[in-house]
């Protein structure tokens, strides 16, 4: 299953020099929101969690890692290739700097890999438990555009 979505959010930073510098460290500027854990930023590739609450799992977390550059007043992020893992994000996009605010442009995708079932019971639990992914990632995404 997979499930994309194109967020735009802005974070204020309290002058012009701080959003310069807050767009220069994604690790720091994406941790402001809540559903992003363990990020870090290493040889320019930036690295982390997007995490969605479930009902009896928990919280679920899908790894990414992206490229990140710099130039001028505009960051990017370019995501690197996916790993095997069941659960996986993709994070894409760009920052850019309008006076004391650093504001993203963003494409967040979405990899979930579920059993496809091979009677009717399985396949029904499959289209269940698509449904419930869906309807958190998508709440959990709406909160990253506030």
């Amino acid at each position: 299953m997979r499930l994309k979505r194109s967020v735009h959010f802005c974070l204020s930073a309290g002058s012009e020099a701080a959003a310069l510098e807050l767009m220069g460290q994604p690790h720091h500027a994406l941790a402001k929101l809540p559903v992003f854990r363990e990020l870090k930023l290493e040889n320019r590739v930036l690295s982390g969690f997007l995490a969605a609450p479930f009902a009896l799992l928990g919280e679920v977390r899908f790894p990414f890692s992206s490229r990140f550059e710099v130039a001028g007043e505009t960051a990017r992020l370019e995501p690197l290739p996916a790993t095997d893992e069941e659960l996986r994000a993709e994070l894409s996009g760009k920052a850019t700097v309008q006076g004391k605010e650093v504001c993203y442009q963003a494409l967040i995708r979405l990899d979930i890999d579920l059993p496809q079932g091979e009677k009717w019971g399985g396949k029904a639990f499959r289209k269940m438990a698509e449904a419930a992914f869906e309807r958190v990632l998508d709440a959990t995404l709406k909160q990253i555009q506030g």
